[in-house]
């Protein structure tokens, strides 16, 4: 039952996944590409994490802290890149 929840999961994941993929290529605004990347790192996340689930591998727990940590670091740089700012002081 749970690797069919799972299953289902994934399915929806992978959708959210395009959707983010696309709003980076086509999106009106830099500030929704900016948006649209942190949806598609915690989308990336989330798959890791489900289909470690699936599998009953732990192993790529660090992988997912790894991408969380840069997808939050890479987020604030560009909003602080957009407000103006440089990246990075």
């Amino acid at each position: 039952m749970i690797v069919a929840v799972a299953n289902v999961c994934l399915l929806v994941l992978g959708v959210a996944t395009l959707a983010a993929l696309y709003r980076v290529f086509f999106g009106p605004s830099v500030a929704d590409r900016v948006a649209a990347t942190d949806l598609l790192t915690t989308c990336v996340m989330a798959i890791v994490v489900t289909a470690g689930m699936t599998t009953g591998d732990r192993n790529h727990i660090d992988l997912v802290v790894a991408l969380g940590v840069l997808g939050f670091f890479g987020t604030v740089a560009l909003a602080k890149y957009l407000r103006g700012g440089r990246a990075i002081d």
